[in-house]
Formats: C-alpha cells, sequence, structure tokens
C-alpha cells in the first residue's frame, strides 16, 4: 500500500514536471524549483519576474512582417531572466501552430519603448520575416533546445 501510493505521488510530480508552462500555477512553482542550485530538474524558463512584449506592443495589429526582432521589457534584472537571458530566446507561435524560434535573447536599449514597470530591462530575439495576416503568440523559450521542453507565454500580436 505505501509502495503505491509512493508510485502515484511521484507520478503525480512527474506530470507537474512535465507541464512547465510559463502560463501560471504549478508550472511556474517547479519552474521555480529548476533553478535551484544550478537547476536540480534542469533549466527552466520561468523568468522570475514580470515580462511582457515592447516591440510589438501586447495585441497590437498590423504589425510589419519585416520587423526583425523581436523585444521584450523585464521588471528588473535581478532575477532568473537577468542573469540567464543568453541562454533563452522567444519562439513565436502562429495561429496555424507553426513554430518559428529567434535568436538567443540580447540586452538591448530601447528609450521609446514602454515603461511598464520601475525598473525596465529590454532583450530582444532576432527573427525573420513573418508571414502576413497571421497571429502570433511570443513564449520565452531555452535556446537550442524543443520548444516542449519549456516555454513561458507572453502576449499576442497580428501583422
Amino acid at each position: 500500500m505505501i509502495r503505491a501510493l509512493r508510485l502515484l505521488v511521484l507520478s503525480g510530480f512527474a506530470l507537474a514536471l512535465a507541464s512547465c508552462s510559463g502560463a501560471g500555477g504549478l508550472g511556474n512553482i517547479l519552474g521555480g524549483i529548476g533553478n535551484i542550485g544550478g537547476g536540480i530538474f534542469g533549466a527552466s524558463c520561468n523568468p522570475g519576474t514580470d515580462v511582457q512584449l515592447a516591440n510589438p506592443v501586447p495585441y497590437q495589429s498590423s504589425v510589419n512582417p519585416n520587423i526583425g526582432q523581436i523585444i521584450i521589457v523585464a521588471n528588473g534584472n535581478s532575477n532568473y531572466l537577468g542573469q540567464n537571458y543568453q541562454s533563452l530566446n522567444i519562439t513565436l507561435i502562429d495561429d496555424s501552430g507553426s513554430q518559428m524560434s529567434g535568436g538567443a535573447l540580447q540586452l538591448t536599449a530601447y528609450p521609446k519603448g514602454p515603461h511598464p514597470y520601475n525598473t525596465d530591462f529590454y532583450y530582444q530575439s532576432s527573427f525573420g520575416p513573418l508571414q502576413i495576416g497571421r497571429t502570433y503568440t511570443a513564449d520565452l523559450t531555452l535556446a537550442n533546445s524543443s520548444f516542449n521542453s519549456c516555454s513561458y507565454a507572453l502576449q499576442s500580436f497580428r501583422t
């Protein structure tokens, strides 16, 4: 009986780990645990702070498909994102389910960008041309890994 209970608890824990999504809930809590001591469960996409799109702005429409880069803004840099941004990138998922990964995040200046936080830090990920007339959802993901390994959902925009 105890063995079956342990198996059930471990199975539930493994299922929770597999659901590492940035949309909130248990995935974020476990993502935070993954950051302890260099990541006991591997790397995490949980930025450890508030993050939103800066260019394009959240839910913007008629975005130029040749935008070239997606910029995000984060609240401060004393967090997982600020310390590990070079290991993360942005992945765009269009309304048909196609995925496009951008380059690794780079710290960037964006003085005319939105300033939603007391301490704004901007990061950009480079992209080639996007499809016209598509809605894209931006996710923060681990660079050089499969999209399903972890993601942190941001906002969407439309070209």
